[in-house]
């Protein structure tokens, strides 16, 4: 059985590419048993559509050196917020 930890990796890397069938079947388990993860699914997975249809609306060309740093204080809240929500 996967832990949070490595659920929450696969959910982000289904995000860019398909997932090997085992690995698609042990996220699938995980996520019919934990609440927590699945969440963490749904809110990756809306985040993915709302910047997705952002920059499809805008039609904009932004590259990683166009956006603005995010400040560190943010960094670490994101990152304890993710802690809390994996346990």
């Amino acid at each position: 059985m996967l832990t949070c930890k490595e659920t929450a990796r696969l959910v982000s890397e289904g995000l860019d590419h398909k997932l090997l069938l085992w690995q698609r079947m042990n996220l699938r388990l995980h996520l019919m048993m934990c609440g927590a993860c699945s969440a963490y699914r749904r809110q990756v997975e809306t985040l993915n559509r709302i910047v997705r249809r952002r920059f499809d609306e805008s039609a904009v060309d932004v590259t990683a050196t166009d956006a603005p740093a995010c400040p560190e204080q943010t960094k670490r809240r994101i990152t304890e917020s993710i802690r809390e929500q994996l346990g």
